[in-house]
């Protein structure tokens, strides 16, 4: 078993062998899922992390050379990571993740019916419409789920650890000790920094 230490510089050292950023995107997520066996992170470092993950995203969507598509997921991924901002009261990052997922709309080329697509502008801006949040909570705990080939919103961060709408709908916000991270994230998230530099 090796160190988180080791597990980061593997990491790092993935990454730098490509300059690809949806590659890159993908290795920070098959790191995510691999560290959470060892060490359980906590929510808000889940978070620090899938942002890191979707800013590469967003680079393989933006820049010239980088052909990657928009779709479903990744406005789901945006509004989720919108939504989380707000909880954990970071407006800054909800105003960018609130611009992020205009902008993957208007790049969006997948087409097909799905509840979030069919309203995703107001869903975007939920935290100011109760009622887009009550479907959005109501399609969370549905059994049933009314289009058949997903993707759900629950189903990527912060899946089922929290359901955003809830607490929104609640005026129930995460406070600065539910931010704290961790030596070992802190340490490569200036390294995940200085490497898009």
């Amino acid at each position: 078993m090796s160190t988180w230490q080791e597990k980061n510089a593997a990491l790092l050292a993935s990454l730098a062998e490509t300059p690809n950023p949806d590659v890159r995107s993908g290795r920070i997520m098959c790191y995510l899922c691999d560290i959470a066996k060892e060490h359980p992170l906590t929510l808000y470092e889940q978070y620090v992390l899938q942002t890191e993950s979707v800013s590469y995203e967003r680079q393989a969507w933006t820049k010239p050379g980088w052909p990657r598509r928009v779709d479903i997921s990744d406005l789901i991924k945006l509004l989720n990571l919108k939504m989380m901002a707000l909880l954990f009261q970071e407006r800054e990052a909800a105003e960018m993740w609130d611009a992020w997922g205009m902008e993957a709309y208007q790049l969006n080329r997948e087409k097909r019916p799905h509840y979030i697509l069919d309203d995703y502008l107001t869903y975007l801006r939920a935290e100011r419409n109760p009622e887009a949040l009550a479907k959005l909570l109501a399609a969370r705990r549905s059994r049933r789920r009314p289009f058949d080939k997903g993707p759900y919103h629950d189903e990527y961060y912060p899946g089922e650890q929290c359901a955003y709408e809830e607490l929104l709908l609640q005026g129930r916000f995460f406070q600065a000790e539910d931010k704290k991270i961790r030596s070992e994230i802190e340490e490569l998230l200036v390294e995940l920094y200085l490497l898009q530099e």
